[in-house]
């Protein structure tokens, strides 16, 4: 637990200054990506030119920027429900002829019906922000957006939680996602997760849930956070156990996701429905562990894997990986149970209980990208900001993150090529060692508790604020 002076809530020259180094690094980390044609954020830049106009008007950009658009992958086709194919699928059900032409005249041709199909709707929005600028510096513009979140979420750590967390969090912000914060859009869930994170905390739930709906309504991975958010809530709960208020704040939740996701489907079921298929048909990722084991064991059989660059990510294809696939499932599964479990037990508070559960997922899915670092890191410095070995350890893991992408990466111009090169299985199995190592020391640290009290953070704000006065005095 954190004692902080109340003087470390105002900012300060040292904060301002913080800030801007911050921000200028991570933009220059991100440099080398701006203006090329083949980086995520050119890719938004595609799905809101087709979003506000139609995808017939994409011919505008540079060739080969919005292919992934108008000339899909064989494999995105086998993934991906056409527009065709979902209105004569509809027709074969036998559904209602009003429903089937609703359907049929979302064409993605016209505009507001072409939705990402990688991402919920409401990412549209900070992509739309990037418009303000002509065409050919959507790039530099949404790069200030991020790091203005970026930004946003130093002072919320200042605000909410010390100077010490804030600058943490910069550091490990800028060693981690030195290459992608700034051409990503991750920063954005992971800063309204941290804020339902920092109203529960002060049992502000409707506020709370109200976050973690938008958290998941721009990236669908907070949603595993739902039921630690409802745990806590009803443990808070002072009502009796048959009163419908002790439900409102998870209605705040579903009413927002009903009322965006009722949007979407307005606008485009094909396009609301589509990241669903993409995500749960992505096979292995290089970079996973479920990658490093297969990896581990292709060494030992003498069998080399095969890569592809496929759903916008380079992935194994290897013999015994569903096997894994299936064991990294399990104990994803495990996992999360048991650190709801100690959540339950009281031997952990609700931010702890979030950042173990988002380890937990890291770790054992089959997908791990540069940027979740991203999700992890401001809860990482809410939660453990006064330990030293919490901050050397992720300073050690986003070096390596780091120097996967974007270094080894750039290393060799042809992406599929890239598992070859000596340094890059051995980086990512060590980074995630590390990663696996934190998350199960942390596991067995808190499993140990035998205090009612949750480790790491205090329950109230009242018991900061007595350690202040105390501190004070003194």
């Amino acid at each position: 637990m954190i004692a902080t002076n109340t003087k470390t809530k105002r900012i300060s020259l040292l904060d301002i200054i913080v800030i801007l180094v911050m921000a200028g690094l991570l933009y220059f980390g991100a440099s080398w990506q701006i203006f090329a044609k083949n980086t995520d954020a050119a890719k938004y830049q595609c799905y809101t030119r087709a979003f506000w106009h139609g995808t017939s008007t994409l011919s505008i950009f540079p060739a080969g920027q919005c292919d992934f658009l108008t000339v899909p992958s064989k494999r995105a086709q086998l993934v991906l429900i056409s527009h065709q194919e979902l209105v004569k699928k509809l027709q074969d059900a036998g559904s209602p002829s009003a429903l089937v032409q609703f359907v049929d005249r979302q064409f993605p041709d016209q505009a507001f019906h072409a939705l990402p199909y990688e991402y919920p709707m409401l990412t549209l929005v900070p992509f739309t922000l990037s418009l303000l600028v002509p065409m050919n510096l959507f790039q530099v513009a949404f790069a200030f957006w991020m790091l203005v979140v970026a930004a946003l979420v130093y002072l919320m750590l200042l605000r909410w939680r010390s100077r010490r967390a804030a600058i943490a969090y910069a550091v490990m912000i800028v060693v981690g996602a030195w290459g992608t914060l700034a051409g990503r859009f991750d920063i954005i869930p992971s800063a309204l997760t941290l804020l339902g994170v920092i109203f529960a905390m002060k049992k502000r739930w409707n506020w709370s849930f109200l976050f973690l709906a938008l958290a998941v309504l721009y990236k669908f991975y907070p949603v595993v956070l739902l039921l630690p958010f409802l745990i806590a809530q009803q443990k808070d709960a002072l009502l009796p156990w048959k009163s419908w208020r002790r439900l409102v704040p998870l209605g705040v939740f579903v009413l927002t996701c009903v009322v965006i996701m009722g949007i979407s489907l307005l606008l485009s079921v094909e396009g609301t429905i589509s990241p669903f298929g993409y995500f749960s048909s992505r096979p292995i990722q290089v970079e996973s562990l479920p990658a490093s084991l297969l990896w581990i064991i292709s060494l030992l059989v003498a069998k080399p894997p095969t890569y592809a660059f496929t759903f916008g990510s380079l992935n194994m294809y290897a013999s015994g990986a569903a096997v894994i696939s299936l064991l990294a499932t399990l104990a994803e599964v495990v996992g999360m149970l048991y650190v709801f479990w100690l959540q339950w037990r009281g031997k952990i508070d609700l931010a702890t209980t979030c950042l173990l559960t988002l380890l937990v997922v890291m770790v054992t899915g089959k997908v791990f990208s540069p940027q979740y670092l991203i999700w992890i890191i401001p809860l990482l410095a809410y939660v453990g900001s006064d330990k030293r070995a919490w901050v050397i350890t992720w300073s050690l893991i986003g070096l390596l993150t780091t120097w996967i992408y974007p270094y080894i990466y750039r290393m060799n111009h042809h992406i599929e090529k890239v598992p070859y090169l000596p340094p890059f299985f051995p980086a990512a199995t060590a980074r995630n060692m590390l990663l696996a190592g934190f998350t199960i020391t942390l596991l067995y640290i808190v499993s140990r508790n035998r205090s009612r009290q949750p480790l790491f953070l205090a329950e109230t704000d009242k018991v900061i604020d007595t350690m202040q006065e105390r501190a004070a005095q003194s």
